[in-house]
């Protein structure tokens, strides 16, 4: 009896800004000879149209990808394995920080901004937004001079950041970067200033929205709730007030 050969496969690893594209390793491209269109089959058995972009002799998954990212609830760090079936389909499987094969019901919770909302709340009171993170992260109400400028508590400041003057990374809604600088204050909190009115003005965070900083990994995560009359409460083992 003849061996079954195995399907060619790859992995990666989500880092940087990996939402806008995905680099395919050059010696995978061999086995199909980068066809202008794949799909890619999530872990769910649903399937992406993803096309091909190639750049210096390099093939990325481009217009498609960030859909598909999106609707599978990927974060920087996850693990993907893609399984090529020989007719231009991949199958993804997706595993998270726990290395275990990713729940994609909850990553959908814990993941689309972390919020959920309660909506079993009597007629004229305010509806409330549950926002749940296993990360260090806080909330602000913006008031006109948090659009300049932000102060981090002094817990997340010990916690997460180093003590100094220094450039953090802010990642916005849509996983665009934004470095900025971040200045030590006389009580141990660090004041976040130069770029931070650049990314308010780029999301149009405006005075009483409501945002959550959430600290990941090496970069601070921004959630922004322009709802008006809706609390957010935040749930963890590392919120800070």
């Amino acid at each position: 009896m003849a061996s079954s050969v195995p399907a060619p496969a790859f992995f990666t690893v989500l880092v940087g800004d990996f939402s806008e594209k995905m680099k395919i390793p050059r010696a995978f491209v061999n086995h199909f000879n980068g066809p202008a269109l794949c799909q890619l089959e999530g872990p769910n058995g649903n399937c992406w149209d993803v096309k091909l972009e190639e750049k210096n002799n390099d093939f990325f998954f481009h217009k498609g990808w960030k859909k598909f990212v999106k609707d599978n609830f990927l974060d920087e760090g996850d693990f993907l394995v893609f399984n090529y079936d020989g007719n231009s389909c991949f199958k993804v499987t997706s595993y998270d920080e726990s290395a275990c094969e990713m729940d994609i019901e909850a990553a959908k919770t814990k993941r689309s901004g972390g919020a959920q909302r309660r909506d079993d709340v009597p007629p004229g009171e305010s509806r409330i937004i549950e926002f749940k993170s296993k990360h260090f992260c806080f909330k602000r109400t913006m008031e006109r001079h948090r659009l300049y400028q932000l102060v981090i508590p002094i817990t997340i400041a010990r916690a997460k950041l180093d003590m100094g003057r220094q450039i953090l990374e802010l990642r916005d809604p849509k996983n665009r970067p934004w470095p900025v600088t971040v200045a030590p204050m006389e009580d141990g909190r660090l004041l976040v200033n130069k770029g931070w009115r650049d990314c308010c003005k780029a999301n149009q965070v405006k005075v009483g929205h409501t945002i959550v900083l959430e600290f990941v990994k090496k970069h601070g995560k921004l959630h922004i709730f322009r709802d008006e009359g809706c609390d957010v409460i935040l749930s963890g083992p590392h919120v800070v007030d």
